[in-house]
Formats: structure tokens, C-alpha cells, sequence
């Protein structure tokens, strides 16, 4: 038989013992939310305070772009680089990142290459390399720049200050012209280049495609696409003209870089033309007809056989003039006198024998042409 009130007891103690279970978790419970709550403040106060560390620094003057440095332009404006890079004063520096900002810089076709440096002292370093212009002129869509490359540029009017250094083109409109054009204006000597005012495209009776160059001290040189390089010996031929007021040329079918009349003060000359047996012309290498060219002195007095005609100067296989080095000797003996070179046999023989003696003398090449006036 059981005790009632012993079972009482029990029973209550039994109660006592799950109160006391559920306090303790109910405290356990409480400590945990109290540490968590503890360490995510803690977090959120090192997120705080590193967003105002931040924040801080880039509202501070020091934060900013002290220094913009552009190195390797020559025509390019140093400003409009910069406007191209997006980077100025008032840039954040740790906020300019070289790669993306130098791909900014590029985007200008005038641009070879760029790069872009973070250097101390907040001080952002801009690098290019510019694609060489060697002239401008206006096309139906407007001006552009013509780069050595081939390409061309719109001239826009951050580079309206260039073109007070390259030359104007008119003419040699068609593609062909123009990269012919583009590679001979390369071969110049970039200083000479900037001496040019105009290259102009100017018919000439043996060739439609000269090109007539005007230089920035009024002076005028006529060549071809083959012989542009003999400009920058300009001014050695100019200070040599006894004539300012003459234009130098350098072409193909006179073969020397000389100097006369300037072709809209020239009395016109009927020109002769070398024909074969069918009486067609014959066409030099540059696809041009062959311009017969006669001896003559240094006044432009011809010399006469015995029949008072012209002696013209022969031509070999190529369509190249055959020069008589001795013309002068061999004219003055009397071997011209039928208008052809006729040598005795017995004075053949004299010279034959003098070629084959040995010399000591040595004859020293120049590179430099030399400017004839006539």
C-alpha cells in the first residue's frame, strides 16, 4: 500500500527538478543570443568603421590626383591626352586604373601605343607613342589627317594645331595616289617634312602626276613619288641658286637634280620623242614617253653636227640615255660631225690603251646631288 503523502512528494519534486531544466535552458538560451548580439555589433562596428576610414579619405584633398604627366606626344596637345584618359585634378588616385585608362587612350587611331604609371606623390604618368601625320587635306566628308600607316584621321578641332607643321595636299585623289603619295611624304626627313607648306599635284608635259612642293620660305622643288628623298638636301641646292626666283627639280627623265625657270615662267618647248621602226613611242620605266635629250652647254646652247642638226644623245635597250663622258673632247676632235660618234680606229685604239693603264687616282662618291642651273 503506498504512502500518500510520500507520493506527494514526489510528485512535486519531480516538478522542481523540470523547472529547474527549463531555467537553465532558458538561460543558456539568453547567454548564447547575448553573445551572438555581441560579436555581430563587434563585426558591424569594424564594417562601420572601416566604411568611415574610407569615406574619410576620399573627402580629404590628399585623396586626389596631384600630378598628370604626358610623355611621347609630339603633335598631340598634351590636354586633349589627358581628356582622352579621363583622368584629372580632381580623380581620385587610387581610383585610376592603368590598364582601363591607358585602353581609353587608344581609342584615338593617332595613338600607337599608350600606357599608364602610378608613381609616388599621387602623381599619375601617362606614356604614348603617336602615329607619324605627314600631311592634311579636305575630302567630301570633311579635313583629315593622313598618317604614315596609310590611314586617315578626322581633323577635329583639338588637333587644329598640328597642321601649322604639316604640309597641305591637294590632288592625288584616287587610293593608289594616295599611298603612293603617304610613302613618299615617309621617306622625308621629319624636319624637312615641317618645312613644307603645300604638296600640290601639277602636270608637267612628260608626267600628270608630279608633285610640286612649296616650301615655308617660298621656294618650290618638283619631283616624283621615286625621288622625293632628294629634298632633304634642300637647302644645299637653295643656298647654291644664283636665281631665287627658279624651282628646282628632280626627275627622272632629266636624271639630276638641277635648277631652272619654274614652269609658269618657261617659254613652252615642243619636246621630241623617241619612235620605234612602226613609229610608236617608246616608254621609259616610269610608263612615260621617251623624251629625246640633245647635248648641250651650260647656257643651253645645243650642239650642231656639220649638217647644223641637234646631236641627240643615244638610247640603250632600257630606254636610258647612253652619255658620252668625253663628249666635249670627242666634239671638239670632230667625231660628232655626222651627228653620231665616230672614232678613227687608229685613235679606238689609243684610247683602249690608255683605259687599260692603272691609275692611282681615287675618286671620292658623294651622296649629296648636286643643283645645276639652266
Amino acid at each position: 500500500m503506498v504512502n500518500e503523502p510520500q507520493k506527494i512528494d514526489e510528485i512535486k519534486g519531480s516538478k522542481d527538478a523540470v523547472d529547474k531544466l527549463l531555467h537553465e535552458r532558458e538561460v543558456k538560451r539568453i547567454n548564447t543570443a547575448f553573445h551572438n548580439s555581441v560579436s555581430s555589433l563587434f563585426s558591424y562596428a569594424i564594417v562601420l568603421s572601416v566604411i568611415l576610414l574610407v569615406v574619410s579619405y576620399f573627402l580629404l584633398p590628399s585623396s586626389k590626383v596631384k600630378a598628370l604627366s604626358v610623355v611621347g606626344n609630339n603633335y598631340l596637345d598634351k590636354g586633349y591626352i589627358e581628356k582622352l584618359s579621363g583622368v584629372n585634378y580632381s580623380s581620385r588616385y587610387f581610383l585610376v586604373f592603368p590598364g582601363m585608362t591607358a585602353n581609353k587612350i587608344k581609342q584615338d587611331p593617332q595613338i600607337k601605343n599608350a600606357s599608364v604609371r602610378l608613381l609616388p606623390e599621387n602623381v599619375v604618368q601617362i606614356v604614348v607613342e603617336e602615329e607619324q601625320p605627314v600631311g592634311y587635306r579636305y575630302e567630301e566628308k570633311g579635313p583629315v589627317i593622313l598618317l604614315e600607316n596609310g590611314n586617315k584621321v578626322e581633323l577635329t578641332s583639338e588637333k587644329m594645331g598640328m597642321i601649322s607643321r604639316l604640309p597641305f595636299i591637294d590632288g592625288f585623289v584616287e587610293e593608289e595616289q594616295t599611298q603612293q603619295l603617304i610613302k613618299a611624304l615617309a621617306s622625308i626627313d621629319k624636319k624637312i617634312l615641317e618645312e613644307i607648306t603645300e604638296v600640290r599635284q601639277y602636270s608637267l608635259d612628260y608626267d600628270d602626276e608630279v608633285m610640286m612642293i612649296q616650301m615655308r620660305e617660298g621656294g618650290y622643288f618638283f619631283t616624283n613619288y621615286y625621288l622625293i628623298d632628294s629634298i632633304n638636301y634642300y637647302h644645299d641646292m637653295y643656298v647654291r641658286l644664283k636665281d631665287k626666283n627658279a624651282c628646282i627639280y628632280a626627275d627622272a627623265n632629266e636624271r639630276v637634280v638641277g635648277a631652272r625657270a619654274c614652269p609658269w615662267d618657261e617659254v613652252p618647248v615642243e619636246h621630241e620623242y623617241w619612235t620605234d621602226e612602226n613609229g610608236d613611242y617608246l616608254i621609259n620605266k616610269y610608263g612615260d614617253r621617251a623624251v629625246k635629250h640633245f647635248y648641250h652647254d651650260e647656257y643651253g646652247n645645243f650642239y650642231l653636227d656639220d649638217e647644223g642638226n641637234k646631236i641627240v644623245i643615244p638610247i640603250d635597250q632600257n630606254v636610258e640615255d647612253i652619255v658620252d663622258e668625253d663628249f666635249l673632247d670627242h666634239y671638239l676632235k670632230g667625231y660628232y660631225a655626222t651627228g653620231k660618234l665616230e672614232i678613227p680606229e687608229e685613235e679606238k685604239k689609243d684610247e683602249e690603251k690608255k683605259d687599260e693603264e692603272p691609275t692611282d687616282e681615287i675618286v671620292e662618291p658623294t651622296e649629296e646631288p648636286t643643283t645645276e642651273e639652266g
